[in-house]
């Protein structure tokens, strides 16, 4: 089940890159530099099913993962809380990716309420639960993610900088902000599939 999980886990960015990429390919003119991602699953896209399945999808298998993921962290040696916590941060954002994709924008549940966000302290809770690992490189992932995503939403939510995301850059800002938030769960159950190593 550990490695069933982790598995979808090493699917949730490929779905997700798949459904931006590919709805914005049938969209002439779509700009990723102006517009949200989310518009790709709007009325106004030529193909929004291209866009809500796949993210959907990308949402169960995040689910789905956080098993294999708090077994893995387990298997590390982590206490029972950062695991848990860990999983229910992954949780939150596959059911908020699911909301995403059934409710279209400018549905006020498409954003579900907000629950995304909890992925943003998921590698913060990780690294509590491998403080006694040996997995310096996965330390690493996760020090930078956390970090990076941090920067980048308090960007996104004009914290100090209130004149840096404009109308004109938006859809570049947000696309930083996703691959700071979301690569690393494929990279990370990557790195947690094999058998802990000895220290």
């Amino acid at each position: 089940m550990k490695r069933l999980g982790l598995f979808l886990g090493v699917l949730v960015p490929v779905l997700y890159y798949a459904a931006v990429f590919g709805a914005a390919s049938t969209w002439p003119g779509y700009s990723h530099v102006t517009q949200y991602a989310s518009e790709l699953g709007s009325a106004a896209a030529p193909h929004p099913e291209y866009f809500n399945w796949p993210i959907m999808g990308a949402g169960v298998c995040a689910i789905l993962s956080s098993l294999g993921f708090f077994a893995a962290l387990r298997e590390r040696g982590s206490g029972f809380l950062p695991a848990a916590l860990s999983a229910v941060c992954i949780i939150a954002w596959g059911v908020a990716f699911v909301m995403g994709g059934w409710f279209h924008m400018p549905n006020p549940l498409h954003n579900a309420f907000g629950i995304a966000l909890a992925v943003q302290v998921a590698p913060l809770f990780m690294l509590m639960g491998l403080t006694k690992a040996h997995a310096p490189t996965l330390k690493l992932l996760l020090t930078v993610t956390f970090f990076a995503a941090l920067a980048l939403i308090l960007i996104m939510f004009n914290v100090g900088h209130p004149n840096l995301v404009t109308s004109h850059n938006v859809g570049l800002w947000q696309r930083a902000y996703s691959f700071a938030s979301i690569p690393w769960i494929g990279l990370a159950a990557l790195m947690l599939m094999g058998r802990p190593k000895a220290r």
